[in-house]
C-alpha cells in the first residue's frame, strides 16, 4: 500500500479545478453537483483501473509446525477463582436504598 503521492495530488487539483470551472461558468447548483459526481465517479473508474493492474499478493503458503512428543504437564492443583463472578445489572437483587453498599 502507497502512501498519498503524486497521482492523488493530481487528482485533487483536477477535482478543485473542476469545481473553480464550473463555478466560474455559472452552472446552476444541480449542475455543478452532476458534474463533480461524474468526475468523482470517473476517478474512482481510474483507481480501479490502476488497482486490477497492479501487483497481487503471492499465495501464501501454510507452514505446519513440528510437536515434540512431549505428554501434557500433569495438573497438580485446582483453585477456586478469589472473586465470585459478576452478576449481570439486570439480575442483581434490588436492595433498599442505605442498606448495603
Amino acid at each position: 500500500m502507497q502512501a498519498l503521492g503524486p497521482r492523488f495530488a493530481v487528482e485533487v487539483a483536477f477535482l478543485i479545478a473542476l469545481a473553480v470551472g464550473a463555478g466560474i461558468a455559472e452552472l446552476s447548483a444541480a449542475a455543478i453537483v452532476t458534474v463533480m459526481a461524474l468526475a468523482w465517479l470517473l476517478i474512482c473508474l481510474f483507481e480501479l483501473a490502476v488497482w486490477a493492474e497492479g501487483p497481487r499478493f503471492p499465495v501464501l503458503q501454510r507452514r505446519t509446525a513440528t510437536v515434540a512428543d512431549e505428554p501434557p504437564p500433569e495438573v497438580t492443583e485446582v483453585r477456586a477463582p478469589d472473586k465470585p463472578p459478576r452478576r449481570r445489572f439486570w439480575r442483581r437483587s434490588r436492595t433498599p436504598r442505605g442498606e448495603g453498599a
